[in-house]
């Protein structure tokens, strides 16, 4: 019985390991199937770029807003950089509604109020209320154009 289980062992053993030399040889046979070339790789459009940038920068806006460090070259920089979501180009433009360019004017109108309370060194808690406005703001142009990020959105809200 111990020869027999000997035997048992040593057939898987070298089975498995034909098996690893086979599939190491075929992964090394055809490159092309195997190795992605540059073009294959997801590119985002402008647009997507733009909104993962966005939702970046929120994140880490969260923390200036809450601890009341928010300061107004922090809204410009939004500001600007936020601002050409508007002209960029989406991954799908047939996805685009009207109402995206309308969002996106109430979204940096919301980010000049924000800015507006921080030069009249407004209560924090209004911050905080401008801040989540401009967020729902995202929520509900992505309720319309693209429902993916709501749920990360939703959690950026103080």
């Amino acid at each position: 019985m111990a020869i027999s289980l000997n035997k048992n062992i040593f057939y898987f053993v070298y089975l498995s390991f034909c098996a690893c030399l086979l599939s190491c040889n075929n992964r090394n046979a055809d490159p092309s199937l195997t190795k992605k070339s540059h073009q294959d790789l997801y590119e985002p459009s402008e647009l997507a770029s733009t909104m993962r940038d966005m939702a970046l920068d929120m994140e880490g806006l969260k923390l200036k807003v809450n601890t009341g460090s928010l300061t107004i070259e922090v809204i410009d920089k939004l500001i600007s950089s936020h601002s050409t979501m508007s002209s960029d180009e989406p991954t799908e433009i047939k996805e685009i509604q009207p109402s995206f360019q309308l969002f996106s004017n109430i979204y940096i109108e919301q980010l000049e109020e924000l800015k507006k309370n921080i030069l009249k060194q407004g209560e924090i808690s209004e911050q905080i209320l401008l801040f989540n406005s401009a967020l729902t703001t995202c929520v509900s142009c992505h309720r319309e154009h693209c429902p993916g990020p709501i749920s990360r959105i939703e959690k950026i809200k103080i």
